[in-house]
This record gives structure tokens, sequence and C-alpha cells, in this order.
């Protein structure tokens, strides 16, 4: 059984990258087959941090939907107006008309239109491949075009090929590395995960997001863990964190100017720096998280 990791953060810049690329390259290196997942379609930075891409394996292009409106049909009721939340239908000359760069393709307009005038029509988004690091790791990543939507749908598709491959070739666990924040993208990344590490930073903005975060970890029923990045930066505001969280906290990480030689090597700290303290407290952190998901 394949079992599926997820590290995210509630804001940009906790270091959540950071951790999960270095969790995946702990995990190969202690004979935990894992692969890796990048779920940050709009800013894929996961390969990068893992030594970038030394072969692409396969590659194809990504689609999303968008509706079209058979006005032949359409008796502009305006009930597909009313209902879409993206604000990609409005009323014009009475009739709606849709706006492809707002049109999620969630498809509410057409469940709720009573003369079946709207379909989908494919559109192309970006492109999904998966490649393999100097370290050793396969990553799964895909790439938005700019501008363009349907995020989740592609963290989705991801997911689905990596759980796939894991399921094919015999993967222990897959990483995955979310977005930051807690939209479309980031709930399709912990939507049927094992387990979501949580990465905080001492600041009041990351705690607020880390708050939001295990909120919805518990609406999906998906056990959640912090881990403290930086936490020597801000000890007092660490407590804080502490007395919010407790025991959710499985490890917690300092500050040092050799994370910022790691990633502009792009390398992972435990490879370059293996006998560092921010490495040894990382393994610890890791351990626990070994101990909770019984894999030894």
């Amino acid at each position: 059984m394949t079992l599926e990791l997820v590290v995210a953060s509630g804001k940009g810049g906790t270091g959540k990258t950071f951790i999960s690329s270095n969790l995946a390259f702990y995990l190969n290196s202690k004979g935990t087959k894992a692969i890796a997942v990048d779920a940050d379609v709009e800013a894929p930075d996961l390969a990068l941090a893992l030594g970038g891409i030394k072969e692409i394996k396969w590659e194809e292009k990504f689609y999303g939907k968008i509706v079209t409106i058979d006005y032949s049909r359409c008796i502009g009721c305006g009930s597909c107006v009313a209902v879409c939340r993206f604000n990609a239908l409005n009323m014009e000359n009475g009739k709606p008309v849709v706006d492809e760069d707002l049109c999620e393709g969630f498809g509410a307009c057409a469940l709720v239109c009573p003369v079946k005038a709207i379909s989908f029509i494919d559109i192309e988004r970006g492109y999904i491949y998966r490649g393999t690091t100097p370290v050793g790791l396969d990553v799964f990543t895909g790439d938005l075009h700019v501008g363009e939507k349907n995020s989740g749908l592609l963290v989705y598709n991801l997911k689905t090929m990596a759980r796939e491959a894991a399921y094919r070739e015999g993967f222990d666990i897959i990483v995955v590395d979310s977005a930051a924040g807690i939209g479309c993208p980031v709930i399709s990344s912990i939507s049927g995960a094992d387990l979501l590490i949580i990465v905080v930073e001492p600041s009041k903005q990351s705690l607020k997001g880390a708050l939001r975060l295990m909120d919805i970890a518990d609406q999906l029923n998906t056990e959640a863990y912090v881990i403290v990045n930086k936490y020597d930066l801000n000890v007092n505001f660490y407590e804080t964190i502490r007395r919010e969280f407790g025991e959710r906290i499985i490890g917690k990480i300092s500050y040092n100017d050799i994370v910022v030689e790691a990633y502009a090597r792009m390398t992972p700290l435990l490879k370059l720096y293996p006998d560092s303290k921010p490495t040894l407290e990382m393994i610890d952190a890791f351990n626990k998280i070994l101990e909770e998901m019984r894999i030894r």
C-alpha cells in the first residue's frame, strides 16, 4: 500500500519546499521508495530544489474545460448566471455570455440549465511531465500557462498519475509539495492524503494560515502535524505557536544561512551538510513522521 504525505503552508516563504525536498530525499536514502509531486503548479520549484530535471520520462498537454452555450436552445432565463461562483457568466442582450478567462469549467451552470443548452469544450491550460532528478528522485510536476485556470484540476491529475505509477512500480510513499495558502490547488493536494505536515514560521501571518490549514485538514479527516521552521528567529512567538498546537508539533528547525546556500546550489541540505544543526533537527522530525506513518 502506498502512503501519501502532503507538505503545505498557510503562507509563502515559510520553507515548505525546503522541507518537502529534504523529506523526499531522506526517505529514499533510508530505503523507503519515494516519489514526489510538485503541486504548486503556478510556480513549480520542487525539482529545482532537488537539482533540476536530468531526464524527462514523459510529457503531455493538460486540458481544462470551459462552457459553451447553444443559443438556438437558450431561453435566456439567467439560471446559469445566478449559479456561477466564478462570475464567468453575464447577461448581455437577454442572453448569457461566457468570459473564458474566468471560467473554471466547474459545471454548475450546465446542471441548472432547464433546456440543456450548456456543454463543455476542452482548452489547453498547461502541461504535465515526469522527470528524474540528479539525487535519484522522480518528480511529477506540471505548469499552467501564464494566466490560465484549473490549477485544482491539474493537481488532481498529477496526484492521480503519481498514484498510478506508485501502484505499478511499487513506491512506498508519495510526497506532495503543495502550493501555499488554502486555495483550490491546496485543497486538491490534501484531499485523499494520509498525513499533512504544516510548515509554520514564527510570525502572525504564518500562524493564521496554519490554523486555517488545520481546519481544512480536520474537515477532510486528514491527520495533521506541524513543523516550525526558523523557530529561533522569534523564540517568543514560537512559544505562542507551541501553545496553539501542542503535541501536534512534530519538529522545530533553526535558521541558518547554509539553507540559502543549499537552495542556490540546488542540493538538499541533508546531502550538502549532513551533520549541520538544521539537518539533524530535520532528521529528528522526519523520523517522527516515519513513526506516525508506521514506516520503518
